[in-house]
């Protein structure tokens, strides 16, 4: 006799058997979620609106005079939201509030909301019943608190509702979770630009600007690094026209799931990319742009180097960039890219051609 029965996992775990762990924080602090992929009600604006608290400072452990969200005194009904970009399995949340002009300020309690496309919302409810959860935060400014959901979320968007807070609704955050499929990491690790472990001579560009032609400003590809600080802090192109890109060799085939662009300053003057294609190749000589997936065609259009910039645009994806020199960028690749090289190929710009990034994604191995 064969009995069919199914076991259910616990809400930090999944797979067949269980095996799978599927807790690891998702990015808030680790800044893998950008800040254009975390919203608000309203912000609160302190010192005559001088002092603003947005959504984007809600993350855990975040230092700083102002490290928190923190909504509008007249907001009656307030939230604060992540676009994961794309479905994905969150089990909990770390909650931690905050001190604002030395008071300490947090969120006693909340409910939690979630979402496939932005619009239509449906509340966290205590299981098996119609209720909603009312999840308990926090207790002082720093301490952080965990909740875990049992059954998990599987979810693009998730919203978070404070319901009793102390002073002002304070808050900084972590989302736990992994990918769909229950990988932990996920394949959304940077790639080492960063870090650094993508080395200087694995980037390169089609050219080099030098401010006042001088050798000690010049702005080479090796500092096209995110987050890079310093007066060079940056790769510029040598000239202004959509034949430039930026080119990493990555030694190895690697799956490349989105991508992080930032501009710079020279000298005071504001410099960006506002938008791009991007091209990969596995042996550097033989190209293919990424293209539109509503556009896409069953075959790939493969370009030699030479025609590149040449070739017609009317199914290329183009990246939305940045709007200013300091600000992330995040863009999700979809489906990925598999390639050993990759390049960014500036389309539009603000001042000269601009960039530091940062890829995301991870080797086959991982």
């Amino acid at each position: 006799m064969v009995a069919n029965y199914s076991c259910e996992c616990p809400g930090e775990f999944m797979g067949r058997n269980c095996q799978y762990k599927c807790s690891g924080p998702l990015g808030m602090e680790g800044g893998i979620i950008s800040n254009q992929q975390i919203t608000a009600s309203s912000t609160h604006r302190a010192l005559f609106g001088l002092q603003k608290w947005y959504p984007y400072f809600a993350r855990l452990n975040k230092k700083g005079l102002v490290n928190a969200w923190t909504a509008a005194e007249n907001d009656k009904w307030p939230w604060i939201q992540i676009n994961l970009q794309r479905r994905m399995r969150v089990t909990g949340l770390i909650t931690q509030g905050a001190k604002r002009i030395g008071s300490p300020e947090y969120v006693k309690s909340y409910k939690v909301a979630y979402s496939d496309d932005g619009k239509t919302w449906r509340t966290y409810k205590v299981k098996g019943t119609d209720e909603d959860m009312m999840f308990r935060g926090n207790v002082d400014n720093n301490t952080p608190s965990a909740n875990s959901f049992t059954p998990p979320i599987e979810a693009q968007f998730v919203r978070i509702y404070p319901q009793v807070c102390r002073r002002h609704c304070t808050l900084r955050m972590e989302l736990l979770g992994c990918e769909l499929t229950g990988r932990q990491r996920g394949c959304s690790e940077p790639l080492g630009m960063k870090s650094g472990h993508i080395q200087d001579y694995q980037i390169t560009a089609s050219s080099i600007f030098r401010t006042l032609n001088m050798d000690m400003f010049t702005w080479e590809p090796g500092k096209a690094r995110l987050d890079k600080q310093g007066k060079v802090n940056a790769w510029t192109a040598g000239h202004s026209d959509q034949s430039q890109w930026l080119q990493v060799d990555l030694l190895l085939p690697t799956k490349i799931t989105g991508i992080i662009t930032q501009g710079a300053k020279d000298f005071g003057h504001v410099q960006f990319v506002g938008s791009y294609k991007l091209a990969f190749s596995n042996d550097g000589l033989r190209w293919t742009i990424y293209q539109d997936e509503k556009q896409r065609k069953d075959k790939h259009l493969v370009f030699s180097l030479n025609l590149i910039s040449l070739c017609s645009s009317h199914t290329q994806q183009v990246f939305q960039g940045n709007f200013d020199n300091d600000t992330h960028r995040k863009n999700v690749i979809e489906p990925p890219i598999y390639a050993r090289f990759v390049r960014i190929l500036p389309w539009s710009w603000y001042g000269r051609i601009t960039l530091r990034a940062e890829f995301l994604g991870c080797t086959e191995e991982d």
